[in-house]
């Protein structure tokens, strides 16, 4: 009897192991998927974020490599204006040397027929009335010249 009941007992024993066992194994094999679903949806998270961080590494690469080109454009935008601004102050120069010499020449020009007609003037006198027969009535034509570059100076100033 004593040994029937260890021997049922040994046996119950035994059977519980195995369920245990069995337990385990499943247990063991569920944490196992579970584990395996976990990894691979975390490494398949992590390849996205690989990916997306590569994608912007490129990204980044390729506007830096724009925003260069775009600097240097601008720069030689900046060059080509100061360049320009340059140039039209020189036209502004020549044409201001341009009308200071037209004044100039209007000013000779006006001189000189003042002259020429001061010299038809004496001429013209010393024709229709001698030096000699010259009165107070009919006096001699004479021109005072005029200085041009004194009259020059005075229309330079204002």
């Amino acid at each position: 009897m004593l040994s029937s009941l260890v021997k049922d007992y040994q046996s119950k024993q035994a059977k519980l192991k195995e369920i245990n066992d069995q337990n385990r194994r499943e247990a063991l094999g569920a944490t196992e998927t579970v584990a395996n679903m976990m990894s691979d949806t975390v490494t398949c998270n992590v390849d996205e974020v690989f990916a997306a961080q590569k994608k912007l590494e490129k990204e980044v690469k390729g506007l830096q490599t724009n925003t260069s080109h775009f600097a240097k454009q601008t720069r030689q935008w900046v060059e080509m204006i100061d360049e320009f601004n340059t140039n039209l102050k020189e036209v502004g120069d020549f044409q201001n040397w341009a009308k200071t010499v037209e004044w100039e020449m209007k000013h000779i020009a006006s001189c000189l027929e003042y002259v020429a007609k001061s010299d038809s003037r004496d001429q013209a006198a010393a024709m229709y009335a001698p030096a000699a027969m010259a009165s107070e009535d009919f006096p001699v034509a004479t021109a005072a010249p005029v200085a041009p570059a004194a009259e020059a100076k005075s229309r330079k100033k204002t």
